[in-house]
């Protein structure tokens, strides 16, 4: 994270709605930037998406383009090399699978997240035991690589407590407070860690009771991500084996009613006792 409580990936956003205000503002095309940088069509949406970074001459060549002055092309310059900026090793980086980075990406920079989990709790408010558990079940894993995966997702919780916390909202069926993870120390500490966390004012934590029925949702956790500015959501299923990104509009809106339907159906956590 740099100084100011932002990552790269941050900045890389950030650079990428700066890009694409400048486009419409300009009257220029995607086909321009191509034709500007040289590059294919996929590369010009990597950028305007803030998937990648962008080189000095590629953003000199997009400034020039879009013909902006000297003081908003400082900035601009400026976002850029933030956004370049490499992240501090850490000693769990490796261990994330790179099928997971982009997820990650996501869920850093989004200003909300709401999630519905079904079956086990979210990662970014697991205790450290009850991570452990959750982890150790995949007997791929080596003790090491435990650990570093454990150590991760410890980092990923920084984002609820630091500068500029996201808005959380994450809705469990009664059932997920029972799981039988770790021990049942394991599993108490858990649900009292749940409810000092709903305490803070950005995070919303609720259950749906047992006696509730089925919903349109029922078996599959999902998670809704705002990003800053007006960029769309996105939506992330998991599956047994993966995760998909959802940026369908017309498909989101669907995953957006099912979820006001489960807040509906469902309560404050400092009503369950677990």
């Amino acid at each position: 994270m740099t100084s100011s409580g932002q990552s790269p990936t941050d900045y890389r956003a950030g650079l990428a709605q700066r890009l694409k205000d400048l486009m419409r503002r300009s009257g220029k095309s995607r086909a321009d930037i191509q034709q500007t940088l040289g590059c294919s069509s996929s590369k010009v949406g990597t950028i305007l998406r803030g998937d990648t970074s962008v080189s000095p001459l590629e953003l000199a060549a997009l400034v020039d383009l879009f013909e902006v002055d000297d003081e908003e092309r400082a900035d601009l310059l400026h976002l850029g090399e933030e956004a370049r900026r490499r992240r501090p090793r850490t000693p769990w980086g490796s261990a994330i699978p790179d099928r997971l980075r982009k997820f990650f990406n996501t869920e850093e920079t989004a200003r909300r997240i709401e999630l519905y989990r079904p079956d086990l709790l979210d990662g970014l408010v697991q205790t450290e035991d009850y991570a452990r558990a959750v982890i150790r079940t995949n007997p791929a894993l080596s003790p090491h690589d435990v650990e570093r995966l454990v150590q991760a997702r410890m980092a990923r919780q920084a984002r609820l407590t630091g500068p500029n916390p996201p808005d959380y909202v994450l809705v469990i069926r009664q059932s997920v407070l029972r799981a039988p993870v770790g021990t049942p120390r394991t599993r108490s500490d858990q649900v009292r860690h749940l409810k000092e966390v709903s305490g803070l004012p950005h995070v919303t934590i609720r259950v749906i009771p047992d006696a509730v029925g089925l919903t349109g949702a029922l078996y599959f956790p999902f998670s809704l991500f705002t990003p800053a500015g007006d960029r769309p959501k996105t939506v992330y299923v998991e599956t047994l084996t993966d995760g998909l990104l959802v940026d369908e509009e017309s498909r989101i809106s669907h995953y957006e009613a099912v979820f006001e339907e489960l807040l509906e159906v469902s309560e404050v956590i400092d009503s369950f006792d677990g």
